[in-house]
This record gives C-alpha cells, sequence and structure tokens, in this order.
C-alpha cells in the first residue's frame, strides 16, 4: 500500500524502486514458502502452518486482497497468497487430525475451531484497517487513499498489520516445532524461503525507507515496533537453530516418525 508514494525532493531517486523490489521479492518468496510447505506436507501427511497462524494469515490476506488495497499488484500479492492458502488449508483439514490424537476435542473439531479463528481473525483485520482508514491516521503525511489526498496512511497501516502477523507466525512456528520435535512438512528450505522472505519484505523494506524519508515512516524505530521486530527475527534465528537440532536428532535415530 506504498506503490503511490510520492516522495519529496531530498529522498534518493533509488529509494522507492529498490524498496519497491525488495517488497516484490519478499512476496515472491513467500508464495514460494508456501508452495515448498503444500510440497512437503502432502509427502509427509501432516499440515505445518500452525492453525490458528493460518487463520490469521487468511483474516488478513481478506481483508487487504478484497477491501483495502487499491493498487494493482498490492492486490494481486495477497489474492495470490489467498488462493494457494488453499492447499495449506487442504492439508490441515486432511492430515490436521493425526498431529492432535493427544487432544480429541481439538481432533473431532478441527475444522469448525479453523472457521472460527478464520471468521475472527477476518474481523479483527477488517475492523482495524477500517477504523484507521474512517480515522484518517497519518493524515499528516499527506498520502493518498480512496482518490482523496491527503488521506489515512495506509502505508503505516500495511506495516503493523504485517509487523502483528510475522510475529505471531514466527513464534507459533517455533511453538510447533518444540511440541513436535520433528520436521514432517517442513525443512531448511521452508525455513529460508520464510526468512528471507520476511527480511526483505518488511524489515529491510521498512528500515531503509524509516533511514531516508524519517519524516514518513518514524514509527518505524518506535520502541513498539522495534519490540514486535526483535520478537518475529529472533523467533526466526530460533526456529532455524531447532531445526538444525532437529535433522541431527533425526540423523541419529533419535526421531520415530509419526503413525497413522
Amino acid at each position: 500500500m506504498a506503490s503511490d508514494d510520492i516522495p519529496p525532493p531530498h529522498v534518493p531517486a533509488w529509494l522507492v524502486p529498490l524498496t519497491d523490489a525488495l517488497l516484490q521479492t519478499g512476496g515472491a518468496l513467500w508464495t514460494l514458502c508456501y508452495i515448498l510447505i503444500i510440497r512437503r506436507c502432502l509427502a509427509d501427511k501432516t499440515y505445518a502452518m500452525p492453525l490458528f497462524a493460518l487463520a490469521a494469515n487468511i483474516g488478513w490476506e481478506i481483508t487487504y486482497g478484497l477491501f483495502i488495497a487499491e493498487q494493482f499488484l498490492e492486490k494481486t500479492a495477497f489474492q495470490v497468497w489467498l488462493a494457494v492458502d488453499v492447499g495449506l488449508v487442504y492439508t490441515l483439514l486432511k492430515f490436521g487430525p493425526r498431529e492432535w490424537t493427544h487432544a480429541p476435542a481439538i481432533q473431532r473439531n478441527i475444522g469448525k475451531i479453523f472457521t472460527v479463528l478464520c471468521v475472527a481473525m477476518f474481523g479483527v483485520n477488517l475492523s482495524f484497517a477500517r477504523w484507521w482508514i474512517a480515522n484518517d491516521i497519518g493524515i499528516a503525511r499527506g498520502k493518498a487513499y480512496g482518490g482523496v489526498r491527503p488521506a489515512a496512511d495506509t502505508t503505516e497501516l500495511g506495516f503493523w498489520s504485517a509487523l502483528v502477523s510475522q510475529a505471531v507466525l514466527s513464534v507459533a512456528c517455533v511453538a510447533q516445532l518444540l511440541s513436535r520435535w520433528n520436521n514432517r512438512g517442513a525443512d531448511v528450505w521452508v525455513w529460508l524461503a520464510r526468512t528471507v522472505g520476511t527480511l526483505s519484505g518488511l524489515y529491510v523494506y521498512y528500515g531503509l525507507r524509516w533511514l531516508y524519508w524519517p519524516e514518513a515512516h518514524e514509527y518505524v524505530g518506535s520502541p513498539f515496533a522495534l519490540c514486535l521486530a526483535g520478537i518475529g527475527f529472533a523467533a526466526d534465528v530460533v526456529y532455524g537453530v531447532l531445526m538444525a537440532q532437529v535433522h541431527r536428532d533425526g540423523a541419529k535415530g533419535k526421531i520415530r516418525p509419526k503413525r497413522s
């Protein structure tokens, strides 16, 4: 939601093209990550995107892909992710019960639980976005929305919604790996695509804009933003370390395959 930003004269001419390229690279890597997850899940007969994180992703993608984003490339990216999510949902509903044998109530009702979570997360994302736009949050920055300039700063809106979703996903992935202690549905390539995609399309993208266009992106350096970014990045690093240990344990025969 920043592809139509018009920077002032003091901003380097390369900033917007470079950050746009970083955003597109991040989006492409996340799409690849989804595809790799689906491929591994079908082979391993499991699901890999944590239940709550997948619902949060779907709620986020429906909100911005169908209701909020205006620019063609931005809308298309959200809609592509939403389409790819169909494969992730399939693996959850098909193989999810196998992962919840220890919790029969969840095992029997995983589809209903997931549906409720998706509706809830869609409601959270849409209500937040509508509130942001209706109250013209960030209007002083002179950004445009809905053909009106100045209007609510949807670049900042996208930052907060993506940052929270990313922190939730990263922490949930670590929790899932710890609970399973098995690399079913994931591998180093999934982790690498997800981590580099987040670095490119979120942290470096907004970081560069904060450095070279600070008056329009001061929120990026706020304590809350740094806290959320730190949590997400640290969780991604921890996940990689844990995944390496899982591989070592698997090579030593310390991990038994999941039974049907």
